[in-house]
């Protein structure tokens, strides 16, 4: 946000720790909303307004957290075609998990601050748009270093990929479907990202 050099330290760790707070509930929140076959990604909102708020370095942490969150519950069982994926390549998941979410934040964060002095409600749409179009194209990168054959994997997951290559079935079926659900619910939700920081900028 513009004037986020102007913010004490300590009022930025309080939004921190209340958006880092929000992205857990949510997270685990989301874990019980399905759409398909994928759960229903609420995080990237709070990362959002972490980004437009506190700027690029707190909305950077934020990511890594969200990240090392979504990790856990993958190899606690939590989120079972994330623990699929782990378990058939753990480093490179691993990596994914955490670096597709830090880089959306810090993304999403640079993107608010460039426009928001031509026009803070553009700024506010296109920072909601691109948190998960790099969220979404980070992973389907990652994707392409996973050992094969996933059948297995996928299978303990729950999903029947008999007679499909499971690299097509990740990339077209689920991450697709995942992408235009996350785009959806950030855009939707923009407006109202948009009041919070008007009146956070108001109250300052």
């Amino acid at each position: 946000m513009q004037n986020v050099s102007q913010m004490s330290f300590a009022k930025k760790i309080s939004y921190f720790a209340i958006l880092t707070a929000i992205t857990v509930v949510l997270q685990f929140v989301g874990g019980s909303i399905h759409l398909g076959p994928v759960n229903v990604n609420l995080t990237l909102i709070p990362l959002v307004l972490c980004g437009m708020i506190l700027g690029v370095k707190y909305s950077t942490g934020l990511g890594a957290i969200i990240g090392v969150v979504f990790l856990i519950q993958g190899i606690s069982g939590l989120e079972p075609f994330t623990g699929a994926l782990f378990y058939a390549s753990p480093v490179v998941l691993s990596l994914v998990c955490v670096l597709k979410t830090t880089f959306a934040g810090a993304v999403g964060a640079v993107v608010y601050k460039a426009l928001y002095n031509k026009n803070k409600y553009l700024a506010t749409f296109c920072s909601a748009g691109a948190v998960p179009v790099v969220n979404t194209g980070v992973f389907i990168l990652g994707m392409f270093f996973l050992k094969t054959p996933l059948y297995d994997y996928l299978a303990s997951a729950g999903l029947d990929v008999s007679g499909m290559n499971p690299l097509y079935v990740i990339l077209v079926i689920i991450v697709t479907y995942n992408f235009f659900i996350e785009f959806a619910v950030n855009l939707l939700l923009a407006p109202a990202v948009y009041k919070v920081i008007t009146i956070i900028d108001k109250n300052r």
